[in-house]
């Protein structure tokens, strides 16, 4: 078989991995969901949690937020437009913020430097017009693709990692410190002055230390073996991921020891997974590119868990509607949302669709997919933004 080089450190798979549209050697009942729309706005990021402390899952989606079991609308804040068809909100996350027990709204923005989290005052002041805003920290960074919060040094409480698609911003940590009075303060770490940033982010162990690394569009940065806020960490530009969708997953496919890249280009066709080699005598990581579809485009947002009770993750992905206001390859497609079945024996992927629509009717990924048992049946329910609107896919089960 021949084979192209991309960079020295990855090889591309001259066979495309194998995609089904039914899954090889599986029969029985077709999966069923459903599809409900909560809002049409352009919001592109999204939380699941229990607001209101009644034990049931509710949603934060932009300027609102929705209350279990029926997903009531009700106020959160005001969002900024921008742009043809932007609002100024690409990711967020439910954390106690003061200490008070309850979950906070932490934001992520695309242009501002400012990181502001919204306050949850609990019962008996939600007929509000909006949440009270508080400042977390001045980032010193705009241009932002997407910000996490990612435990990456596994001490139990949780980083603001911001992903910026600018490449001279420094890739930096933001760690979320409470207080002896039960409040967040948050201080930053540069993690390399070196290598910069880049479209795209994932987290996990790329060398085998046993330390989670932080992935990126250019390469990735390793977790020095010491604490991983005292210094910096060292870039290694092993590989390219254009436009590398949020997140990058890092999971060992093959089961060989070795994490693997799971990775959608953003803006354009393609899905891919990148199967980690033997190292180089100086320890360069070294990659072997396969295809799992290129029949859809923009899948900027990705997922890794279990929606069909197999007892093993799922891919799951689709199409970020108008990502670039309609001027990506395929902005006109339908939008789809579909998993990916991965078979570690065969090689392969079975791909299958969970909804279809027109472009602009239906749900399509945003910036976030959360993954959660809404309604628990015991089936993993879809909650997506975008901007074709909010949506949750119910997942009926078989």
């Amino acid at each position: 078989m021949k084979l192209n080089y991309l960079i020295p450190a990855i090889l591309i798979s001259a066979i495309a991995v194998d995609v089904s549209a039914q899954q090889k050697g599986k029969s029985g009942p077709k999966q069923k969901w459903r599809v409900q729309q909560l809002h049409k706005d352009n919001n592109e990021g999204i939380a699941v949690g229990d607001i209101d402390g009644d034990g049931k899952l509710d949603i934060t989606a932009g300027e609102f937020w929705y209350q279990a079991p029926d997903f009531k609308q009700r106020p959160v804040r005001k969002l900024t437009a921008f742009g043809d068809d932007y609002l100024s909100n690409n990711s967020e996350h439910l954390y106690d913020m003061d200490g008070d027990g309850d979950l906070d709204v932490l934001a992520g923005t695309f242009k501002e430097t400012l990181v502001n989290w919204y306050e949850n005052q609990g019962a008996g002041h939600y007929d509000v017009e909006a949440w009270p805003v508080h400042q977390l920290i001045d980032t010193g960074t705009a241009h932002n693709e997407a910000t996490f919060l990612h435990d990456i040094d596994g001490d139990g409480t949780p980083e603001f990692i911001e992903n910026s698609w600018n490449v001279k911003n420094p890739t930096q940590i933001v760690r979320l410190i409470r207080d002896d009075d039960g409040k967040v303060t948050a201080t930053k770490h540069l993690v390399s002055e070196v290598g910069t940033n880049g479209h795209g982010m994932g987290f996990g162990d790329i060398n085998g230390d046993g330390k989670q690394d932080i992935l990126f569009q250019a390469g990735w940065y390793e977790q020095p073996k010491a604490a991983p806020f005292t210094s910096r960490w060292q870039y290694h530009h092993d590989f390219d991921l254009p436009h590398a969708s949020c997140p990058v997953l890092v999971v060992d496919l093959n089961k060989d020891g070795k994490n693997d890249i799971v990775w959608a280009d953003g803006h354009s066709y393609g899905l891919y997974w990148h199967e980690q080699l033997e190292p180089q005598s100086d320890g360069t990581t070294t990659w072997r590119q396969h295809l799992i579809d290129k029949k859809f485009s923009q899948g900027h947002a990705l997922a890794w868990d279990d929606v069909d009770n197999d007892g093993q993750p799922e891919l799951i992905t689709g199409k970020r509607y108008y990502a670039h206001s309609g001027r990506d390859a395929g902005a006109q497609d339908d939008i789809t949302v579909h998993f990916y079945d991965w078979n570690a024996e065969a090689g392969t992927w079975a791909k299958h669709l969970i909804s279809t629509a027109p472009a602009g009717e239906g749900p399509g990924i945003g910036l976030q997919i959360r993954v959660h048992d809404l309604d628990g049946n015991g089936w993993k329910d879809l909650v997506l933004p975008g901007k074709s609107g909010t949506h949750i896919i119910w997942n009926d089960g078989k």
